[in-house]
């Protein structure tokens, strides 16, 4: 079971329908909003480094929605095409990336180790970025052996989710360990969930085998 409840999700997403149907009626494609809400990700990523908590926090929240509406857009167009999966999938991947990188930058602007929000942003930001690869790697994997891994408490939306409420946190009281404390729990639980998917996936194929 994720942090975020299935059913939060889901009013999430079907709250932005209306919005995806009508850029549908535009003619917005869904990879063209894929790839501006990459842009505009990376772009809050870059303010979040720079030190600049509160311009960042709206900018990724309009990337994050962005990241919504593209499939819902998809779905609005009668289904996504593979290649729009495709890239769906790699342009999340280097999203997420950018979200932790800027977790590590931050974590060097003071010597490390002198301080503990240095020590969790820094730390906390590279196992962020090692665990969230390999919990997209897994589901991956089980996918095209014919497996679901789904399973797990931090899935993508709830590592974007932790990371915002930290970054929220930083904006709002100006203390940058709230936001280095968010970063760290999102590693922790991403890590949990790469050890849930290998034992469901463990299960899974061992049952099969038997």
């Amino acid at each position: 079971m994720s942090i975020v409840p299935h059913r939060v999700a889901a009013s999430a997403r079907g709250g932005i329908a209306p919005i995806a149907r009508r850029l549908h009626a535009l003619g917005v494609s869904a990879n063209a909003v894929t790839v501006v809400g990459f842009l505009v990700t990376v772009a809050g990523a870059a303010l979040l480094a720079s030190g600049l908590p509160g311009t960042a926090l709206v900018v990724l929240l309009l990337g994050t929605l962005s990241d919504a509406v593209d499939g819902q857009i998809a779905r609005a167009a009668g289904g996504g095409t593979r290649f729009g999966a495709m890239l769906d999938s790699s342009l999340d991947r280097l999203s997420d990336a950018a979200l932790a990188i800027s977790a590590v930058y931050l974590g060097t602007t003071v010597p490390l180790g002198t301080t503990l929000p240095s020590t969790l942003s820094f730390w906390g930001g590279l196992a962020l970025l090692v665990a969230s690869f390999q919990v997209s790697y897994i589901r991956a994997k089980a996918e095209s052996l014919g497996e679901g891994a789904s399973v797990g408490l931090a899935p993508r939306e709830a590592r974007i989710a932790l990371f915002l409420v930290g970054v929220a946190a930083w904006a709002i009281t100006g203390t940058f360990l709230l936001f280095a404390a968010a970063v760290a729990i999102a590693a922790f639980l991403a890590t949990l969930t790469v050890i849930q998917r290998l034992a469901h996936m463990a299960s899974a194929l061992n049952e099969k085998k038997g």
